[in-house]
């Protein structure tokens, strides 16, 4: 019989003789570097042309409240939209997440003077917990955050809004970028206040001595962009260029402590943020932090709950989403005032973003 030390002798003999050497250990290789010039690939920004086939834009900001009427006296009294519809939902007029029962109040504010985006106050269920809840979420958590407006100055307002009591992260703060991509500068004062419901907002003026005439009746223009944070902006770009077209046209960095006071951020924030298409008036940005809550967005939550968006083939974008995967979480166009009826799909975006897509 043998021990130990003869068995692992023989085995290495026996191994020799098979033409197969004992295991030993390795030193990984890597291939050489290249010698000669090698072709490499990247992504560009989009060409403006180029960047939103389906001609997407956003038509409405929905909104959900606890009192309707604060809100339309809210958006009619101090912003100086005009509500052009109030009625009550019907029976099974659309599947769109969280909109509920037959009988729900719905509210319609327009601006007519500029033509910006409809605000929709939807009448929120009993005990509706928020789509953001505040004070614990901030811009490092994902999703949808504001619906963003201008004014013809700063200070007025400011001032029509605290005079009313609105709640405000702070007063307006400067901040400036040189923006190659749009071919101008950004030089600006903003503040973030919040509407009756909890939806937040960003409120800009633009301060520039060559700035354009201002084209309002009033202090303010009403809303046309949207913001949606991000953690990773990549997933979220690759969902609005696979369910509507739209590609990246710019990016900015912030790292400065006016913008960050401006939207509740720590002093120290710093991120991304760019346009996706153009014309559709939606940025993506990217905090640069390691961890956030995602709060994806319900018509059964109150504050800013969802987007409407119009293209321009909604059989297209249908296509679109199937070939990605992208499956719908509802159909069935909400009403809107001079539309008649339409046909919609609702599509849940990468960081629980809820669209409304409708056929222009």
């Amino acid at each position: 019989m043998l021990n130990r030390r003869e068995m692992f002798g023989a085995t290495a003999v026996a191994a020799a003789g098979a033409g197969v050497a004992p295991a030993e250990a390795k030193t990984p290789t890597q291939d050489p570097a290249p010698q000669d010039p090698t072709p490499q690939t990247g992504k560009a920004f989009a060409a403006l042309t180029e960047s939103n086939p389906l001609d997407a834009k956003i038509t409405a900001f929905n909104t959900v409240s606890p009192d309707v009427e604060a809100s339309i006296r809210f958006y009619r009294d101090v912003i100086g939209m005009t509500l052009v519809d109030d009625t009550t939902l019907g029976r099974d007029i659309s599947s769109a997440p969280g909109i509920g029962k037959a009988g729900r109040r719905m509210a319609t504010l327009a601006m007519p003077s500029t033509g910006r985006a409809m605000v929709r106050v939807f009448e929120a269920p009993a005990n509706a917990a928020p789509n953001r809840p505040r004070p614990t979420s901030g811009p490092n958590d994902p999703g949808l955050m504001v619906m963003e407006g201008g004014a013809r100055d700063p200070a007025e307002a400011y001032h029509a809004l605290a005079s009313v009591g609105t709640p405000m992260i702070s007063p307006p703060r400067y901040y400036w970028f040189r923006n190659i991509m749009w071919g101008r500068d950004i030089d600006v004062m903003s503040f973030a206040p919040f509407g009756p419901g909890g939806e937040q907002m960003f409120i800009t003026c633009n301060i520039r001595g060559d700035r354009p005439d201002w084209q309002a009746d009033g202090v303010f223009s009403g809303f046309s962009n949207a913001a949606i944070t991000s953690l990773d902006q990549r997933p979220a770009d690759a969902f609005y260029e696979q369910a509507l077209g739209l590609v990246r046209t710019s990016q900015m960095e912030c790292y400065q402590k006016n913008c960050n006071q401006l939207i509740g951020a720590p002093d120290d924030a710093y991120y991304l943020w760019g346009n996706i298409g153009s014309g559709v008036s939606i940025e993506i940005w990217e905090m640069k932090t390691n961890s956030g809550t995602m709060y994806p967005t319900s018509l059964d939550r109150t504050g800013l709950a969802m987007l409407t968006m119009r293209v321009n083939d909604l059989d297209k974008c249908k296509a679109m989403c199937k070939a990605a995967g992208i499956k719908p979480v509802g159909e069935g166009a909400l009403p809107a005032p001079g539309k008649g009826e339409q046909k919609a799909i609702f599509l849940r975006g990468a960081v629980g973003e809820l669209l409304e897509i409708v056929q222009a």
